[in-house]
Formats: structure tokens, sequence, C-alpha cells
């Protein structure tokens, strides 16, 4: 099994975007499940991944972190095994969501995710901004690589 060294993610402070892209020892399918599976979700992004009426196009839910934040959320498109999109913001969705945006594809064996975040409703000087976006690109960072572990044990 290969052992991939995947880089942190990155930011773009005048476009205010967070990009990743990870290489996961797992198939498409075994990813795919653990963007849109509400329990799997939950064990990677956040500790609570709540969809009443599933994780489908046009269905509203929440993330949340327990004793920290809730995100409100809104699918936007599920195409199976390629895409996830999202918007979400803390409390209620509302002109300061941001959109996150999810691509899978095959790549030697393995699946490669690219994660793009966008839309900040950041305020501020550019020094300000770009630690805003910094301290974003950690967490995701930090949840890709949970993502990229559960996501491989599936399949051990």
């Amino acid at each position: 099994m290969p052992e991939f060294e995947n880089p942190p993610a990155t930011v773009d402070v005048p476009a205010s975007r967070v990009t990743r892209i990870v290489a996961i020892d797992a198939p498409r399918s075994a990813v795919w499940r653990c963007l849109t599976e509400p329990d799997l979700l939950a064990r990677w992004l956040g500790d609570i991944a709540a969809f009443p009426d599933g994780v489908v196009a046009g269905a509203t839910g929440r993330f949340a972190w327990t004793g920290e934040v809730v995100l409100a959320a809104r699918i936007l498109e599920v195409d199976a095994e390629e895409r996830f999109v999202f918007d979400w913001a803390e409390g209620i969705l509302s002109g300061r969501a941001s959109t996150v945006e999810i691509g899978l594809r095959d790549i030697d064996g393995s699946t490669q995710l690219h994660l793009v975040e966008h839309g900040f409703p950041l305020e501020g000087d550019d020094a300000t901004r770009r630690e805003a976006l910094r301290a974003l690109a950690a967490g995701w960072t930090v949840e890709l690589d949970e993502l990229v572990d559960l996501a491989e044990s599936l399949v051990r």
C-alpha cells in the first residue's frame, strides 16, 4: 500500500480561496461514501453532520464541532463519485456563506481529491485576510487528513 505525502492546503489571498489536493489509497467509491454518508461525514468533518433529507442536491443541514461552531449547510451539487458541492456559513445560510467544491478522479489506482473553498466574506487588509485564510487552510489540512485516514481504513 503506497504511503502518500499530501501537501497542506494553500491560500490565494486576492481570490479569497483555499485549495488542497490529496491522494487517497482507496477507490472513489470509498471516498464518495465518506463525503455523502452522514455518519462517515461526521467522522472526518466536525462531530455532527445532520442532513434530515439526505445528502442530495437541494438538501439543507448542519455541521457541528462539539463545543465550538455550528455551520448551516446547503448541498448544491451531487454528481456520484465525481463532484460534491455545498455552501456553508456559521449560524445560518446567508450572503456570508462560502462554497466548498470537491472533485474526485482516479489516479494510478488511487483517488485524487481536489478541494476548493471560495467566496469567503473576508474583511480587512491583505495581512488580516491572509491570516484568516491560513487558519481556514490549516483546518482543511487537518480535516482532509482525517478523510484520507477514514477512506483508507474502509478498504483495509
